[in-house]
């Protein structure tokens, strides 16, 4: 519709305003009226038999020297064709995957795979008594008895003809493991192997591990991760119990921390993180257990009008929306007031509703603080637009003589003269009123009801306020009751009073006790996901390596050299898969610690997403995407046709990268296949996607809408894609404007048009919606009017708000000028929550907390502290797996 309103708009100015030689000669025999009719019906009927496609026009613009970049002629042709990517998003994969995921071509040998056999049919010592030699033994004299476990673990493959039945026995075997309660010695022996070290590395320099030690702390993790993944699946709670007792996850961060500082590729950082990737769901949760957590919360702070699945459609408006509307009925009508008697309709009263307002819209002296920056209400009267109208001298009622008619010279052929007129919205409005002793019309009060009933609450906005406050006191020097460590819940009442709710109340508390304990760590673990992704580059040709690979395509034809050379392509190939499974585990930790602070009080998410701020995410991740979408590497383009060689520029860019190329998979180092001595001598190696988008089958809907189905594609990267959207999308708190100018500046825009256009799917399509609607009120007219489209599936796609003003009723310019104060509010307020209730992390850091006889509370920096040169001498250094 964008493009067909565009195309009339141009013929309007081919006819009336810059004429061309054609358009002049028919002006000479016919009427202006009659050219521009005949013209339009021209038009109309091109558009309804959808002859304007993408490649006519481009061919048309070519042959007449215009540009063949133009954006409009880009979009027209998604208006007609849909491309969905079939794919699910799930927390995390099968078992398979995963298990397959954890493994290396040199951890099997380092293992030793073929091996493990001879060990188990020469010792028959009962399971139950392996358990307690691992207890009772060192960890360098346990090498044979973990060997004979893992061989057990790995579900007796020696005598497993197929895959199915491996998977089917590793299920049986560790389930009986976990009855056994190994996972006891060995979490034991783990912890203990991570004191030692830190302690090793910080009184000497670094002192290495013998190889069996080294050997042998691999073997363990290696059990830990299988028994996570089988308990994982199993929900079992006797494993959970544990891990929270022994605080297995805390010092899994602990040590992460300290490997970044004492770097050793002995530690094997990628499978910490990808144990602590799977602890997450075992202590706190998936997203199911999130939401079960999210609906207890409404429960247990009253939240009465929270949507529910038969009000799906009901708009609604934040508090602070709603008082901002209140103030602009008051300007408007001063004499506006609600009888008392319709307050029996609502849930407060008359004065719970003026509190909240003098709260909110910071009326009285109490509420004048710093805090209030952090959301500032956006009445009429406060539009920075009002400064550039010209002073009231006579209201907007005063009769005015009517204007002198003059000629336009639009019609002697001149330019157009657009002119807006505006007028003080704020001024009262006194134009007499028909109804009798009522000086507001009943449509205003209609107005006001809707809104009333329309406010939305929520659990964080009630923290947040009440965090608020806390802060106003401080800042006017009272002495808060309590500055010792205190928690947000009383769990233990909580427990008594909500029996059937157990499982959310732990997960709450869980996470509330590693956020008190790794406050301090936030920072440095942040850092390494950082470097993760910085590191993650594909700098081989994956389509010179496919050709290589493949005995059809090989230019090399002696064996040995060949088989050298293999060796080599298959060491750097299982490198980069390595790197990509552990980022999308990183950011999977990163994703899911946001939401579960969110959960568990929403300054603790605002405090990690000012982390991630701070660490430069915006940049890293997009020019990550970036990597992953425009890079020669991981494309093929010796078909390139230099006669049309935008065109087929684009195509490579959207059907050959990261997300469309098949992952990479190499079969002679998978794990179940050398476990069942199995290899295809026939298999093709396949890393670069020759199959274009545009040649998928079609499916025409009752809309004349062809829909194109993505089957084949990268679903490590479609994971790790969905989670950096999410995580972009939830650093962009509510009305902190900074972020969005910071990621503005960026220009995502066009890289999430691309996704967006190509690659629809419903856990990408509304995640890049809800980002594009923060920064589309930021861009210019110019990128508005050529993007109407993205604009109009915002509208069409996601849940409107009452006060929807977010296209054209933003206040920019105060924006503008407000947003660093804003940041800084907001981090007072953060940094004020820590240190009330995590004095003791924020110590670490380098704040301190002085209360001096009574005296106001004071934040300081300790310059004691030695921990600070840590944070001031960060770098990104490579990557070392």
């Amino acid at each position: 519709m964008q493009n067909e309103n565009i195309q009339v708009d141009q013929l309007e100015d081919q006819i009336i305003d810059h004429p061309d030689l054609s358009t002049q000669e028919e002006l000479l025999n016919e009427s202006l009226d009659e050219t521009f009719q005949r013209k339009l019906n021209a038009k109309a009927e091109q558009i309804n038999r959808g002859e304007l496609l993408f490649d006519q026009q481009f061919e048309k613009e070519s042959s007449e020297g215009g540009s063949s970049n133009d954006p409009n002629n880009v979009n027209f042709q998604f208006l007609i064709t849909k491309s969905h990517l079939n794919y699910d998003y799930k927390d995390y994969g099968n078992l398979e995957k995963e298990i397959s995921e954890w493994f290396t071509g040199g951890d099997l040998i380092k293992i030793g795979l073929n091996n493990l056999i001879n060990y188990y049919d020469a010792n028959t010592t009962e399971l139950n008594q392996l358990v307690s030699q691992i207890e009772e033994n060192e960890l360098d004299n346990i090498s044979v008895i973990l060997k004979i476990v893992l061989y057990y673990a790995f579900g007796e493959y020696a005598n497993k003809k197929t895959k199915e039945e491996q998977i089917e026995q590793i299920k049986i075997n560790v389930n009986h493991l976990l009855k056994l309660s190994i996972y006891k010695p060995l979490v034991t022996k783990l912890i203990r192997f991570f004191n030692d070290r830190i302690e090793i590395d910080k009184s000497s320099d670094g002192a290495k591990m013998s190889n069996s030690t080294e050997s042998n702390y691999f073997k363990i993790l290696t059990l830990l991760y299988f028994l996570t993944l089988i308990a994982l699946d199993n929900k079992d709670t006797k494993f959970r119990g544990y891990i929270i007792e022994c605080e297995l996850l805390n010092h899994l961060i602990k040590f992460l921390e300290h490997w970044k500082w004492y770097k050793n590729q002995s530690y094997r950082v990628r499978y910490l993180i990808l144990i602590v990737n799977k602890l997450i769901f075992i202590e706190f949760g998936d997203s199911n257990h999130l939401k079960s957590c999210d609906e207890f919360l409404i429960k247990l702070y009253d939240i009465k009008n929270k949507k529910g699945k038969d009000e799906q459609s009901t708009l609604t408006c934040s508090p602070l929306d709603y008082f901002a509307f209140r103030e602009d009925l008051l300007d408007k009508y001063p004499m506006f007031n609600i009888n008392p008697v319709d307050f029996n309709k609502y849930k407060q009263s008359q004065e719970e509703i003026d509190q909240q307002g003098d709260k909110f819209m910071a009326f009285n002296s109490f509420s004048n603080s710093l805090s209030n920056l952090i959301q500032k209400a956006t009445t009429i009267k406060s539009h920075t637009i009002l400064k550039e109208l010209p002073g009231v001298e006579l209201h907007i009622s005063t009769p005015l003589p009517s204007p002198t008619l003059m000629n336009s010279d639009y019609m002697t052929g001149g330019e157009k003269i657009r002119k807006s007129y505006q007028v003080n919205q704020s001024l009262p409005f006194i134009f007499p009123n028909d109804q009798i002793n009522n000086c507001v019309p009943k449509s205003i009060k209609e107005a006001d009801e809707i809104y009333r009933k329309s406010i939305y609450e929520s659990y964080s906005i009630k923290r947040l306020w009440n965090e608020r406050e806390n802060f106003m006191q401080q800042e006017r020097g009272y002495i808060a009751e309590n500055t010792t460590n205190e928690s947000d819940y009383d769990f233990k009442k909580l427990y008594k009073e909500y029996p059937t709710a157990k499982a959310q109340i732990s997960s709450i508390e869980r996470v509330e006790f590693f956020y008190s304990s790794n406050l301090s760590r936030l920072h440095t673990i942040i850092e390494i996901f950082m470097e993760i992704m910085i590191s993650n580059r594909i700098e081989i040709n994956l389509h010179h390596t496919q050709s290589e690979l493949n005995p059809v395509s090989s230019i090399i034809k002696d064996k040995v050299t060949k088989t050298k050379v293999e060796e080599v392509l298959f060491a750097q190939l299982e490198v980069i898969n390595v790197k990509e499974i552990t980022l999308k585990a990183s950011i999977n930790i990163i994703l899911m610690l946001l939401k579960w602070f969110k959960i568990n009080h929403v300054l603790k998410y605002y405090y990690f997403s000012s982390l991630l701020f701070d660490q430069k995410f915006f940049n890293i991740s997009l020019e990550y995407l970036s990597r992953c979408f425009n890079n020669s590497n991981i494309q093929n383009v010796s078909n390139k046709n230099d006669d049309n060689s935008d065109l087929i520029e684009y195509e490579i860019l959207i059907n050959q990268n990261k997300l469309m190329n098949p992952k990479i998979n190499l079969p002679r180092r998978n794990f179940f296949n050398n476990c069942l001595n199995k290899f295809s001598d026939s298999y093709e190696y396949k890393f670069i996607n020759d199959k274009l988008i545009s040649k998928l089958p079609e499916k025409l809907d009752s809309n004349n809408i062809n829909h194109r189905t993505i089957n084949q594609f990268n679903d490590n990267f479609v994971f790790i894609l969905i989670n950096i959207l999410n995580i972009i999308n939830k650093i962009l708190i509510k009305n902190q404007s900074q972020r969005i100018f910071a990621l503005n500046d960026l220009k995502p825009s066009e890289i999430y048009k691309m996704i967006l256009i190509n690659y629809d799917n419903e856990s990408i399509t509304p995640i890049i919606l809800k980002t594009l609607k923060k920064l589309v009120p930021y861009q210019g007219r110019k990128w508005k009017s050529v993007n109407m489209d993205l604009i109009s599936q915002i509208y069409l796609t996601l849940k409107l708000d009452l006060k929807d003003n977010w296209l054209s009723g933003k206040d920019l310019e105060s924006d503008f000028n407000s947003c660093y104060d804003q940041e800084i509010a907001l981090r007072g307020l953060i940094q004020f929550y820590n240190m009330r209730k995590y004095k003791d992390e924020m110590k670490k850091i380098g704040y301190k907390l002085e209360d001096m006889n009574n005296e106001p509370l004071q934040f300081k920096l300790d310059d004691d502290d030695d921990i600070n040169d840590n944070f001031n001498d960060l770098s990104i250094d490579k990557m070392e797996f």
